[in-house]
């Protein structure tokens, strides 16, 4: 019988835990809020539509999206809708996310008695989102381009519950795609300003 790898296992008591908890009906299952940027003003362009972009890979090694229910990719396609606003030219928008990822790895843990009465921190996350927005013309040659990548990193105990993690991310996750807006705005307002309205 072929043993299974460390991720195979960690895969399997994923599993197991996703079903474990889907079998729990009575608890309720926690829901959190899209991040949204509609309290900021709108970056007007001179431009007509705008065209979206999913190109972020799904999955991959120790990906945690599949178990969380909250999408970061989803979230950052809706930047674009919510900061941006055209005034129609010929000219058009296309709006790129590239990169999605809220990913896993394993600390090493305090192991035997002492490991008992020590509180570790087990888990580090990462969050990764970039994306690209881009001025064509009618032909769709590109005019201009702006590319924004942002990141964050943070560590996660071993006494936390299933529930104190997710809400751990899920924050983390909202102060990402608050960093990927004012890192877009930076980048637009320092290399398309001449397509800008103001």
């Amino acid at each position: 019988m072929k043993a299974l790898s460390i991720h195979g296992m960690r895969m399997v008591l994923a599993g197991a835990v996703v079903s474990l908890m889907a079998a729990c009906t009575s608890a309720p299952v926690q829901t959190y809020p899209d991040v949204t940027w509609r309290h900021l003003a709108p970056i007007v362009f001179a431009a007509g539509p705008v065209e979206k972009v999913a190109a972020y890979p799904s999955g991959g090694d120790n990906n945690l999206e599949a178990y969380l229910p909250f999408s970061l990719g989803k979230m950052a396609m809706n930047w674009v809708d919510d900061r941006v606003q055209t005034a129609g030219t010929s000219d058009m928008l296309r709006y790129s996310v590239t990169e999605a990822s809220i990913t896993s790895s394993s600390l090493k843990t305090t192991k035997g008695i002492k490991g008992v009465f020590t509180d570790d921190q087990s888990e580090k996350v990462e969050m990764k989102v970039s994306a690209k927005l881009e001025v064509l013309d009618a032909n769709g040659t590109q005019k201009g381009e702006v590319v924004a990548k942002v990141a964050r990193t943070r560590t996660l105990s071993e006494s936390m519950s299933v529930s104190e993690r997710e809400k751990a991310v899920y924050e983390d996750t909202a102060t990402l795609l608050m960093d990927l807006d004012r890192e877009l705005e930076r980048q637009i307002n320092a290399n398309l300003g001449r397509f800008l309205l103001r």
